[in-house]
């Protein structure tokens, strides 16, 4: 997904629909123009790829449009009106994909073949740099293996990638709004030990994990992946946001806590990655948080 577009579009749209000054409705009119500008091809020829990833940051806009109407960030939080746009699109997505020709066989397709040609790329490079050597030739062929083998879990996954992506997308236009408009509306973006949603969204894991748990069904299984790929990076981040905060509780901080973090990401990242999910959903019913402001008195 381009990451310019994905955030320029709802930047436009955050800038024209707060009451946007002269200057922030010009933003917003150029922001839109260049938006428009490359959905329209004016950057070059589009595949198929191209064009659904060119259609979702339309959807987007329009679910960030709905969520405004109904749950602004003024009112609700940035988080919460990130999810209502993005569950908003998603739903239109899946209707868009029900009532046309599109399927999400072909959206799989068109991400294999995508991502593959990157890879393919890549693994020609270090092929190229490498050549004349028997062990190089070993390590290549161990490299296509592996990128191949993330190519497909990737596109099996996309939806569900996606969906996070376009989360992060908006807090990152949030945060752009925030920091151009004269007289911005709502809250800037909450540090990350403050990082929390409806506790409701629990119930998406649990679809999740039902979807996963129905045998023989080849639709349900993908379904399940990409719920728990959204809702487990969600409580992932969540997780992390009960650990920065339980540090910060016993007086850790700082570089040492950067440093910490780095190591963890270098040496422990898929054990890290299930503590955070574990603390993330466990939070729902204990509140580490509250556990922890309740200790230090």
């Amino acid at each position: 997904m381009s990451p310019i577009a994905l955030i320029a579009a709802p930047l436009a749209t955050l800038l024209g629909f707060q009451q946007p000054s002269r200057r922030e409705a010009l933003l917003a009119a150029l922001l839109a123009v260049f938006v428009v500008w490359g959905a329209a091809g004016a950057a070059g020829p589009a595949d198929g790829f191209a064009r659904a990833e060119r259609a979702w940051v339309f959807l987007l806009v329009g679910g960030l449009v709905v969520a405004l109407a109904l749950r602004p960030p003024a009112v609700a939080g940035i988080l919460t009106t990130a999810l209502v746009a993005v569950a908003t699109a998603g739903a239109s997505a899946a209707v868009l994909i029900g009532v046309t020709e599109f399927s999400w066989a072909e959206l799989h397709w068109l991400a294999t073949r995508h991502f593959g040609a990157q890879a393919r790329l890549v693994i020609g490079a270090i092929a190229a740099a490498t050549a004349g050597g028997g062990a190089g030739s070993g390590l290549v062929n161990a490299l296509e293996a592996s990128a191949l083998a993330g190519v497909r879990l990737v596109s099996q996954l996309l939806p569900g990638l996606v969906l996070l992506q376009s989360v992060a997308a908006l807090a990152l236009a949030w945060a752009l709004y925030r920091l151009v408009a004269r007289k911005p509306e709502g809250s800037p973006l909450p540090p990350l030990r403050e990082f929390r949603f409806n506790d409701h969204l629990i119930w998406g894991v649990v679809l999740a994990l039902v979807a996963l748990a129905v045998p023989g069904l080849h639709e349900t299984r993908g379904l399940g992946g990409n719920l728990a790929v959204f809702f487990g990076g969600l409580y992932v981040v969540r997780g992390l946001a009960v650990v920065t905060a339980l540090a910060a509780a016993i007086g850790v901080g700082g570089a040492f806590a950067a440093v910490g973090a780095l190591l963890v990401a270098l040496f422990l990242m898929p054990v890290a990655a299930a503590v955070a999910l574990g603390l993330g959903v466990t939070d729902t019913w204990v509140d580490w948080r509250r556990l922890a402001r309740g200790a230090r008195r």
